[in-house]
């Protein structure tokens, strides 16, 4: 496609001159730059973060240097500080490849785990599960600083004053956009990164960005948000590209639409939890459902539980969360992102109906977006 591909570190960009140098001594004029310089993972400033045996994960070199502790120390106690879906995957993935290995502990500040993505009344089946699959799990805790001997980490104390055993640490607990390079161009900062218009475009006219590095906006409330996810990344990128080929399509904003895996049990959340709608000042009305993977009367159906949280002034659905014993129900978390962008309302998605077949979903009287929406609007009804 003549592309020609440059593995190199950008020392200067001269938005005046419009060049871009590199360590290896070439400059690169450019009549338009996009920026996608992504995010690195936040350590907060506790004592002792600088121990080995201290990781974080974002990418390969973070993988590699987890599998290389793991296999040299061979660690027993491993503490996760936070309890959002890296940390739960990393731990529901060394408990199920390596079982009794390792003493795993998940410490979180919240009063669940998977706080950001679930209202506590869908994490507690989570946690449920979890822990019975082998993981500790400690909410409301709060990490005062990390104990070492001879350089490495040995303990995690806690601000009760208890020590938590700890041979290894997992650091999860959120990521920090990398700016540098835009704020020395002298580029327009948002609170979350890069203020961007909706077509990409910095406050510089020859400069695009896009991806963890950019401020995004709420599709709901419209206000600025990080929206750190690999999706709107995705997206953002494409974007700049037909706008550079001379299209005008809009970015919509985030919905921090994702998901996760732990052991058999599939996770997704999209939109606002019930608790996040109250803080933003709407009138949450939520409705779970308890669902089925397929018919009931066939073998190998499993359960599934979804919740959605409308705004009770609007009508209008603006979250819903899933948990899964089946991957493929989870997959319906997208039917509510589409739904949200598309603003409808409870009464809406009482007409709802999923494509239905025995094997593949519950019968058509249980579709669960459906019996949710049914029950929110009765509640709506009584209020």
């Amino acid at each position: 496609m003549g592309v020609r591909v440059v593995q190199d570190e950008v020392t200067r960009v001269d938005a005046l001159q419009r060049t871009v140098a590199v360590t290896g001594g070439e400059t690169f004029p450019y009549d338009k730059l996009f920026l996608a310089t992504g995010s690195s993972s936040f350590v907060p400033p506790i004592e002792g973060s600088d121990l080995a045996g201290i990781m974080t994960l974002r990418g390969l070199d973070d993988a590699e240097r987890i599998r290389d502790y793991l296999e040299e120390k061979k660690p027993k106690n491993i503490v996760f500080i936070g309890a959002g879906f890296i940390s739960m995957e990393i731990a529901s993935l060394l408990a199920e490849t390596s079982p009794g290995a390792f003493g795993i502990t998940v410490v979180e500040l919240m009063d669940r785990p998977l706080p950001l993505m679930l209202d506590r009344d869908m994490s507690d089946v989570v946690r449920e599960y979890v822990e019975q699959r082998g993981l500790q799990i400690r909410t409301g805790a709060t990490v005062d600083k990390l104990l070492g001997r001879e350089g490495r980490v040995v303990g995690v104390q806690l601000s009760s004053g208890e020590v938590l055993a700890a041979d290894m640490v997992f650091m999860n607990v959120g990521v920090r956009p990398n700016t540098r390079l835009a704020a020395e161009i002298g580029l327009e900062m948002g609170r979350f990164g890069i203020k961007v218009n909706a077509f990409q475009e910095t406050s510089d006219p020859h400069i695009l960005a896009g991806g963890d590095c950019v401020e995004k906006w709420n599709f709901i409330t419209g206000r600025p948000t990080p929206g750190q996810l690999r999706g709107p990344a995705v997206v953002q990128g494409r974007l700049a590209a037909k706008r550079l080929a001379g299209y005008a399509i809009e970015f919509p904003g985030v919905l921090d639409a994702g998901g996760c895996k732990m052991f058999d049990m599939t996770i997704a959340a999209t939109g606002f939890t019930e608790e996040r709608a109250l803080q933003e000042g709407f009138d949450a009305v939520s409705a779970i459902v308890d669902s089925r993977s397929k018919h009931a009367m066939i073998p190998g159906m499993k359960p599934w539980k979804l919740k959605l949280v409308f705004d009770g002034k609007t009508e209008k659905l603006i979250g819903g969360q899933i948990v899964s014993h089946a991957v493929a129900p989870a997959r319906e978390i997208d039917a509510v992102t589409a739904l949200i962008l598309g603003g409808r309302t409870v009464s809406e998605l009482t007409t709802f109906t999923s494509a239905c077949n025995p094997d593949i979903s519950s019968e058509p009287s249980a579709e669960p977006i459906t019996i949710a929406a049914e029950q929110a609007l009765q509640k709506m009804k009584k209020a």
